[in-house]
C-alpha cells in the first residue's frame, strides 16, 4: 500500500500463528489492541518447521525491501518436535538441526535493518492423552498406540529456542513453561493437546505484551508508548448537540424539569 504507512509487526510461524487470528486468538486481539498503532501482518503456516521457514526467508523478508518490520513474532518448533519416522518423511527436525536453523531465522530478521526486533516464542507444552484419543478418532484404535508428540521432547526444544533467543538478544516467550503454571492447563489452555484454548491464547497475549512493555528498544514497541495515526485535534471531532446547542450555566436539574435545553 502505497502512501500513508504504520510500523509493521510480522506473525511468523506454524499452526499457533496461522491460528492467531481466529476469534479470541492472540493475534487478533494483538491487532486490536495495536489498532491506528502499527500493522500486524500474519505469515503463519498450519504444519510448517524451520526447514520450510528457512527455505522461504528470503522470499518472506528480502533484505532490499524499502520498507523493513518493526517487529516480528517468531514461533516455530512444536512440529520440528514431532515423532521422527523411519522414512525421513514428515515434520520431526533432529535438535541440533533446529537449533541452527531458528538462529539463523533470527540473524536474517534482525539484520533487516536497525530497528528491527525479533521475539520468540517457544512450543507449547503437550497433553499426551488427548493427543492419543485425537489420533484414535482420526486413524483408529491402534494408532493410540503411537504419539505423534510427547511433552518431554517439546520441552527439550523449548530449551533450546530459550538459548537460542538469550544468545541473539531477542525477546522470548518460553510458552511450554509459562502454559504449565496455570492449573489445569491440560484442558484449559490446550483445545486438543498441543494448539492453544481461548484461555491459552490470552495467557500468550498477555506475557507478549509484557515483553514488549520490558523491552529496552528505542523506539518503545509497546502499544501505551507508541503514537496513534492522525490524533491531533480536528474540526471533525465527535461534539454532542447539547455542548452547543444547551445554554452553558444551566444545571443538570434544571434541564431534566424542563426536558429541554
Amino acid at each position: 500500500m502505497a502512501g500513508h504507512k504504520r510500523p509493521q509487526f510480522v506473525l511468523f510461524g506454524a499452526s499457533l500463528t496461522e491460528y492467531a487470528f481466529q476469534p479470541g486468538g492472540w493475534g487478533a486481539s494483538l491487532t486490536d489492541i495495536y489498532a491506528r498503532k502499527a500493522d500486524v501482518l500474519l505469515r503463519g503456516y498450519n504444519g510448517w518447521n524451520t526447514r520450510r521457514a528457512l527455505a522461504v526467508l528470503d522470499e518472506f523478508f528480502p533484505k532490499d525491501a524499502p520498507v523493513q518490520p518493526h517487529l516480528v513474532v517468531v514461533c516455530f518448533g512444536a512440529n520440528d518436535a514431532a515423532y521422527p519416522l523411519p522414512s525421513g518423511r514428515g515434520q520431526h527436525v533432529p535438535i541440533h538441526e533446529y537449533k541452527s536453523n531458528l538462529q539463523q531465522i533470527c540473524l536474517h530478521i534482525k539484520g533487516l535493518s536497525s530497528t528491527t526486533r525479533v521475539v520468540v516464542i517457544t512450543p507449547p507444552p503437550i497433553y499426551e492423552d488427548v493427543r492419543r484419543a485425537y489420533a484414535r478418532s482420526r486413524w483408529g484404535r491402534l494408532a493410540g498406540e503411537y504419539l505423534d508428540r510427547t511433552n518431554e521432547h517439546a520441552g527439550m526444544y523449548s530449551e533450546v529456542c530459550v538459548e537460542v533467543a538469550k544468545k541473539l538478544d531477542c525477546g522470548i516467550i518460553n510458552l511450554w513453561e509459562l502454559i504449565q503454571r496455570s492449573k489445569n492447563w491440560e484442558t484449559e489452555c490446550l483445545s486438543d493437546g498441543m494448539h492453544l484454548s481461548p484461555i491459552g491464547n490470552q495467557t500468550l497475549l498477555e506475557e507478549l505484551l509484557k515483553v514488549l512493555r520490558n523491552a529496552n528498544w528505542v523506539p518503545s514497541l509497546y502499544w501505551e508508548n507508541m503514537p496513534s495515526d492522525f490524533n491531533e485535534p480536528s474540526i471533525y471531532d465527535y461534539v454532542h448537540p447539547s455542548q452547543e446547542l444547551c445554554s452553558h450555566g444551566i444545571e443538570e436539574n434544571d434541564r431534566e424539569k424542563n426536558h429541554d435545553c
